[in-house]
């Protein structure tokens, strides 16, 4: 390195860009800083929005409507992957989530206009359990099967 304060290590530390012989590392979504990419990533798939029509918590249930079967080949990218993926069994929106690596509250987004358009059709969770019979039945079956 060359010029003023050259040979002090702490301008080496403090503005390592004064090194003209190496090139900057190409930003990029696998680059090893935490979510470079994902931010900007998130921002476009909901068109910068964070708030949903449709309430949906992280347990509610989707599945994709007979509309959003025959649209699968006309939705795109994210949208079509969430439609795919609720088509044969009902996914939550945790689920998804997890399945997409995309944040939940981008899936959210998105899922909640795929419930607009009539492409998904959501279930949402009782608010008392304990009143549930069928999912009290099917945890017990559940838990028998382990």
């Amino acid at each position: 390195m060359t010029g003023p304060g050259a040979d002090d290590p702490h301008d080496q530390l403090v503005r390592p860009f004064l090194d003209r012989k190496q090139p900057l590392p190409p930003l990029s979504p696998d680059s090893d800083m935490p979510g470079a990419g994902s931010a900007v990533r998130a921002y476009a798939m909901t068109g910068g929005r964070a708030h949903t029509s449709v309430h949906l918590e992280f347990e509610t249930m989707l599945q994709a409507t007979a509309d959003g079967r025959e649209a699968l080949t006309a939705v795109r990218f994210e949208r079509a992957d969430i439609v795919r993926l609720c088509q044969s069994d009902p996914q939550s929106v945790a689920e998804l989530s997890a399945r997409l690596h995309v944040p939940i509250g981008v899936v959210r987004v998105v899922a909640s206009d795929l419930i607009a358009e009539g492409y998904l059709e959501a279930f949402h969770p009782s608010t008392n359990v304990a009143d549930d019979v069928l999912l009290i039945t099917r945890l017990i079956a559940g838990v028998r099967a382990l």
